[in-house]
């Protein structure tokens, strides 16, 4: 049976590429909740996401308020298209459901149907791996789920993710 959990080994920290050559990227703050709220509303199927805009603003909230782990805001971010909110990648210092892993860990990476294919979420993945290699850390990792589209998985492929057993 294959494994939900991806990982990868970072990288030293050294001089990262540039992840974000148009400036699409910005660091994630609080002052955004509702941007995000919005954001991860649209970008997820109501039987994925959440259900309305409150369950959207609900689980934004958790996740700043540490409901999934304390929040990397260093290693978070929020991509914008043409002054919109377009997609974002949240980061939690350690996985809440698996003690075995050492290391950050994504909760989520979502980007918005009308900016897919733009690259965002490989900016985005790229960036918070720049952030924990530049912090020292030499893991991230993520889960899959039955929510995780084909794209997300090649995405997690080609950037080296690997399963963990």
């Amino acid at each position: 049976m294959p494994s939900d959990l991806l990982s990868i080994t970072l990288p030293a920290a050294g001089e990262p590429p540039s992840t974000d050559p148009a400036g699409h990227l910005m660091p994630l703050n609080q002052s955004q909740r509702e941007d995000l709220s919005r954001l991860y509303l649209a970008s997820y199927p109501p039987q994925v996401g959440a259900a309305d805009l409150d369950d959207a603003r609900r689980e934004i909230d958790e996740t700043f308020t540490g409901q999934f782990g304390t929040l990397r805001t260093d290693a978070s971010w929020l991509a914008r298209v043409r002054g919109r909110p377009a997609g974002a990648i949240l980061v939690v210092e350690r996985s809440i459901w698996d003690d075995h892993l050492d290391g950050p860990f994504v909760i989520d990476l979502f980007v918005h149907p009308e900016a897919r294919g733009l690259g965002l979420g490989r900016s985005l993945v790229l960036a918070a791996m720049e952030a924990c290699s530049s912090a020292g850390d030499r893991q991230l990792s993520l889960r899959v789920g039955d929510g995780t589209s084909a794209t997300a998985h090649g995405l997690y492929g080609r950037l080296g993710f690997v399963e963990l057993t």
